[in-house]
Parts: structure tokens; sequence; C-alpha cells
């Protein structure tokens, strides 16, 4: 899924976005030691978001709760007939149970360097190409926290870790970028209906002891996606996906939410 969705991303930001993507070779090294060189890219992430939205309407509005009607879905003063959660790690609007989207905060590094990188570097963190004078570095990882205030010893960390795969000569910071990824238990993104657990057991009450039902006959809630869970990859991920599913192409299980529903009522305790 995940080549797949790199192929697919980078071929769309060089056809609608190439000023903005920075093409190069990418040195994966595992944990075993072994190095493949594979193509890779670098993504100017806010110039792509900031063109993204052109010719659209987008409203800013802090959103508690969402409320079901005949049309739709009222969130706030707005009204839709489709809605799409995609609030990532930060609290779900609409919770249900068997979904738990986990927090990874992190740090990365804009720096200056003497050294001319023409290709990129990944490990534990990543190096990138030398675009424009600069050199990409991270990200830290630090699970379940929305939040945190980042020190001068992560900083350090980061460009430690950078010099251990890379020669790297008069190092000076330039920029600080922290913020938060929402990545799912198993690493697949999340994306797709999501199941609605209290009419789906009032449906079907033999599930709590355990008997499988298709997912298809579960109850879903109606008009009603959620798009989260993914992580490091979001710049490849949301593209692939939400072209899939903008051409009413069958998404995968291993993305969709009932994936999880089944679990949870497996490990909740319902069952003998």
């Amino acid at each position: 899924m995940v080549n797949s969705a790199i192929q697919f991303s980078t071929n769309y930001y060089t056809q609608n976005f190439p000023q903005f993507i920075h093409k190069s070779k990418l040195n994966h090294t595992f944990s075993d030691g072994k190095t493949i060189k594979v193509d890779g890219a670098v993504a100017d992430a806010d110039e792509i978001l900031q063109n993204f939205t052109k010719n659209i309407d987008v409203k800013f509005s802090k959103v508690s709760e969402i409320t079901e009607n005949e049309n739709g879905w009222k969130v706030n003063n707005f009204f839709g007939k489709q809605i799409i959660l995609s609030t990532g790690a930060f609290p779900q609007i609409l919770q249900e149970p068997y979904l738990k989207i986990r927090p990874v905060w992190g740090e990365r590094l804009d720096i200056l360097s003497d050294s001319i990188l023409k290709e990129s570097f990944h490990k534990d963190i990543s190096v990138s190409q030398t675009v424009q004078g600069k050199i990409r570095i991270g990200a830290t990882h630090f699970r379940n926290i929305l939040e945190r205030t980042a020190d001068e010893v992560e900083r350090e960390n980061l460009i430690l870790e950078a010099k251990k795969m890379v020669n790297l000569k008069n190092v000076e910071i330039l920029k600080i970028y922290s913020g938060v990824r929402s990545a799912s238990f198993d690493y697949f993104p999340i994306f797709g209906k999501m199941v609605d657990s209290k009419k789906t057991i009032e449906k079907f009450p033999q599930i709590k002891n355990g008997r499988k039902y298709p997912n298809s006959e579960y109850i879903y809630y109606k008009n009603l996606n959620i798009f989260s869970g993914l992580g490091g990859y979001g710049f490849s991920l949301a593209p692939y996906l939400a072209n899939l599913f903008s051409e009413n192409i069958e998404l995968s299980d291993s993305v969709k939410p009932h994936r999880f529903f089944s679990r949870w009522v497996k490990k909740s305790g319902f069952t003998k």
C-alpha cells in the first residue's frame, strides 16, 4: 500500500505542483543494516497545502459535536449531506469505543550545512537531499503524547542521529517544526464508513458470545466516513486513498474502520 501510495502521490505532485516536489534517490537502511536505494522525493508541505485550498471555500470553526438529521449532518451552523471526520489524533467528535487513534508527537529541523547532499537517507530518522540550500532532518517519535515542549537536547539528538548517516559539516539550525501525527494501533490508515457499535450489537446480540457476522451486515452511520491514522505517511497515503475514494473504488478491508470493531467486541469482555 505504501509503495503504491508513494508512486501515485509523487506523480500527482509532479503533475500539479512541480515546483514544490524535489525528486532524488532515497537510501533506506533497515534495522538489520541492509540498505536499498529507491526513488524518493521531498515535498514542500506548507506550499502544497496552501495550493490545495485554492478555489475551494474553506471555513474554520471549533466543533464540539455533530448531529444527524434527515438531510445529513449538522456541524455547528453548517449542514452537509456527507461528512468525513479527519480530526487526526485530537479527541474524536463522534465517540466510538472501538476506534482509538493515538498521537505521535515529533519535531524536525531545517538546517544549513557546508555539506551538499544529492540524495536522501533514512534509518530511524530521515535526512533529505539539499533543497534550495537547506537540509531537512526528522522526525522524533513520542507516542501517546498529544503535545510537549521541545528542548535543546532533542534537537541535538536529531543532529547526532543525522551525522551517523551522513557527513554534515558546520550545521546551523534555521527552523524548528513540531506537531502531532495520528496513528492507528495496527499502523494501517483508517478510512471508510464507521460502524455504529450500539446498533450493531443490538442487531446481533450473539456477537457478544463470539459469533461472527459479515461486516457488510453491520450497522453503519449514514453518510459518514472517517479519514485518519496516516502516521508519518500522510503526504503519500492521503492523495492515494482520497483518489480511490473519490472514484468509488472499493477500499481494502485493511484500512476500513470495521476491523477495529470486531477486535473490540472480542477483547471487551463480552465473550467467554
